[in-house]
């Protein structure tokens, strides 16, 4: 679990670009494979929050993980030039291919009802994205900062906007948000227009509140 809590002593970076977004990403991934790991710990393995959080983890690392590949590495590979760098963002495609077939095998634990398989599938899971995410603070997101700058870091924002809508926004605001520290609350509600602050505030998050409170009693 090492790979997971070391975000709260991550060094920020001085520049141009706000990762606001992507460090917000990452600390709620780490948080939801913590909440998996300490459910099987506790035999809650196949209840319906654990289930459903481990359906949500999945499709939400899936849609950042595509929009990386797709929106991100790309236009950033054709900026760069040196070997080491270009070796950095091959690392980061890599990386995704390696953190695939865990998910396809943390999904087989769940339809085999396997509460050991799940824990040892989820926790080798954790080891592998706790580890790119870190190579990827540490090493793909100066490269952006340098060659990319804050265009390209709001040009793959209004693509993700573009890509997923409203309704997703929806969906994944709560899910972000959920027990973060306060500074990163403010932090992300000042990257929002007022509509979607107050959507947020009074739709969204007690919808997410309201579900989650649901399945913790069922």
């Amino acid at each position: 679990m090492d790979n997971l809590t070391a975000w709260s002593d991550r060094a920020e970076l001085v520049g141009t670009v706000d990762f606001t977004m992507m460090f917000a990403a990452h600390d709620a991934f780490s948080r939801d494979v913590a909440r998996m790991l300490d459910a099987c710990d506790k035999g809650r393995t196949f209840t319906p929050q654990t289930t459903a959080a481990w359906k949500r983890f999945k499709r939400f690392l899936h849609i950042h993980h595509v929009a990386e590949d797709e929106a991100l590495w790309p236009q950033l590979r054709a900026a760069v030039d040196r070997p080491a760098d270009l070796e950095t963002l091959a690392a980061m495609e890599f990386e995704h291919a390696r953190i695939d077939p865990l998910i396809f095998l943390v999904d087989n634990a769940f339809a085999s009802r396997d509460d050991d398989a799940v824990a040892v599938e989820i926790g080798e899971l954790a080891d592998e994205l706790g580890a790119h995410m870190r190579h990827e603070e540490r090493r793909a997101l100066p490269l952006l900062e340098q060659h990319l700058g804050r265009s390209g870091w709001d040009a793959f924002g209004r693509w993700i906007r573009k890509e997923q809508g409203l309704r997703a926004a929806a969906e994944y605001l709560p899910w972000l948000l959920d027990d973060a520290r306060d500074p990163t609350l403010t932090a992300v509600m000042k990257q929002l227009p007022l509509p979607a602050r107050l959507l947020y505030r009074r739709v969204w998050e007690p919808k997410y509140r309201n579900a989650e409170t649901a399945r913790a009693a069922a």
